[in-house]
């Protein structure tokens, strides 16, 4: 896993803005949550128990809880609560962007276009 620093603290989807949250503990002791109407996604430290969420695995929650959030976004309820398409689905996504390999002057380039657009809020 070559692009582990993939979280962002900020993002927007369908318009709305979402802040990322990096909890000591999610509710019902989950590695992640995201609330559509609440406009925010976090990710625990620890969940079930004492068991601390490596920050691969952290990665993974983000594209996973991300995923939720689009599906939610789209008006696809049905999908958002298929937790098995969810799971695959970010786990490929997880995959590809953490994979990706950019030559580093193009994928700097490119994240300081993307944070002059003004539909992406900056850090």
């Amino acid at each position: 896993m070559k692009n582990t620093n993939l979280i962002p603290e900020l993002f927007n989807v369908g318009g709305q803005p979402y802040e990322v949250r990096k909890v000591e503990r999610c509710e019902n002791n989950s590695v992640g949550i995201s609330s559509y109407f609440g406009g925010y996604v976090e990710i625990a430290d620890k969940f079930n128990k004492d068991v601390k969420q490596s920050e691969g695995a952290k990665v993974n929650t983000y594209f996973h809880e991300l995923t939720h959030v689009i599906l939610d976004n789209m008006g696809e309820k049905e999908l958002s609560e298929n937790e098995r398409f969810v799971c695959s689905f970010a786990g490929f996504l997880t995959e590809a962007m953490t994979t990706a390999d950019y030559p580093e002057e193009v994928f700097n380039k490119m994240l300081l276009e993307l944070k002059k657009s003004p539909t992406i809020p900056s850090a």
